[in-house]
Formats: structure tokens, sequence, C-alpha cells
């Protein structure tokens, strides 16, 4: 079966006892952890606390969202590494930064080699500890398109870089489709969200046919992580939820 689970971020007005029991109650495997609310960096008792819920009500840890961003002076060995440490106590598998706030087509060959060297400062420091590093796959960043975010993923030539996908709603459903199917190689997680051209939210269900197209190249064994429901409400969450399990269960290999 497919694991289904939330970012904490969708619901940041919660607490973290919350969202598990919200987690727990729709049957969800798992949560992304958010280091800006929940698991704040650098506050190790709270990501083992954390943690230690988590396993409580048997759900795992997907990954932790950090706010990483990458040409913003940030120094790898110091602050990457307060994620890293955070990670390492909420135990997470893998930690999601962004490949900077530039759109890959206004970003010049400079930008893109201090992308890629810094890059590969983080996955090594993060393969000492056994954990992957994965893009957010984001508009107005180095992964805004699947050409930008394939020469990334090349570049850095690590073993533990992945990235997210997630749909860019600008784009067709086969626009999207083909992206997707170009960094298969290196996809770790996927956010699932339903937002229309005008970036409006909308129940998941008003995107069936896109959705289960995309499913059926996404493998059985990574993560769906919900992200951003309509109206930010734990209901219209729930609904998502039924209508990805059902979707998930219908496209199965």
């Amino acid at each position: 079966m497919r694991p289904i689970g939330l970012t904490s971020v969708t619901f940041r007005e919660l607490t973290a006892a919350k969202i598990i029991a919200l987690a727990a109650q729709t049957g969800c495997a798992g949560i992304e952890w958010g280091s800006d609310v929940h698991v704040p960096t650098g506050q190790l008792d709270c990501a083992e606390q954390i943690k230690a819920q988590c396993r409580q009500h048997q759900l795992a840890i997907f990954s932790y969202g950090s706010y990483y961003k990458l040409n913003q002076g940030l120094k790898p060995e110091v602050d990457f590494q307060a994620y890293l440490d955070s990670a390492v106590k909420l135990g997470a598998p893998l930690i999601r930064i962004w490949a900077g706030r530039t759109a890959s087509a206004q970003a010049d060959a400079d930008f893109f080699e201090r992308a890629v060297a810094e890059t590969q400062q983080c996955c090594d420091l993060a393969a000492q500890a056994g954990i992957e590093v994965a893009f957010e796959y984001h508009r107005k960043s180095l992964t805004d398109n699947s050409v930008s975010a394939v020469r990334l993923l090349n570049a850095v030539n690590r073993k533990n870089c992945r990235t997210y996908w997630q749909p860019n709603p600008e784009k067709s459903v086969e626009e999207n489709l083909q992206e997707l199917t170009d960094i298969l190689p290196w996809l770790a997680r996927v956010h699932v969200f339903s937002w229309n051209s005008d970036n409006a939210r909308l129940p998941l269900a008003d995107q069936e046919k896109a959705w289960k197209h995309w499913l059926k190249i996404i493998p059985e064994s990574i993560p769906l992580i919900l992200e951003f429901v309509k109206d930010d409400q734990p209901a219209q969450f729930q609904m998502d939820v039924k209508a990805l399990r059902g979707w998930c269960n219908t496209t199965q290999k």
C-alpha cells in the first residue's frame, strides 16, 4: 500500500499533538515535519519528543522539511548542520532543502555553480548521518522545471541527493507528467495538492483525472504527502485523504 501522509505546515496553527492525532485518525502512514513551527531548528528536545509521539501512534517520520535555501549566504557546516542535528533527533531519513529562490531562467552560471558546490557540502554532511537531501520542486528556484532540476542533480552527483515533485498549477496535466517522468530516477517524495492556474486551492477530488494520471508512474514506495488543503480545514484534509487513498487503490501496479 502506498504511504500517505501530510506535511505539518499544512496546519501551522495546530499543535504538533493535534496534527499527530489528525494523522492517526485518518489512517496516515507518516508526517513530514516543518522546521519553521512544529520542529524548530536547534530545539533538539522538541525533535525527540515529536519522534516519541509519532512512534507511539505508529506514524513514520517521512522527512524534515527545512527552509535551508541555497545561495543565501548560509554556511553548510553551521547552518545546514543545525538542520541536520534536528533531523537526526527527529529520526528523519531525509531533509528537504530549497534550490535557491531565483528562477532557473534568471540564474547565471556562477549562481548554478555555487548552488552545486553548496549542495555537495550539504549532502556530504548528511551522508555521515545516513540521511538523504532532497530539493523542493518549486517555482522560482533551480528546480522550477525538469530540465534545470536534472541538470542540477547530475552536477551535484551525490547518491544521497534526491528531489521532491509537485505539479506546477501553471502547466498542463501532460506537461507535469513529462516533468515527473524526467526526474523519476531521483524522486524521493511527492507533495500532493489541488490548485488551479490562479493558485486557488481546490478539493483534491476536483483534480481526480490529473492525479490518477500522475499516480500511474509514481513508484508505490514513494510517500505521498498532502499539503495546503482548501481553506486550511482539517475536514477538507480528511476528504482529500479519502480521495487519494481511493485512487491509489485503483492505480496500483
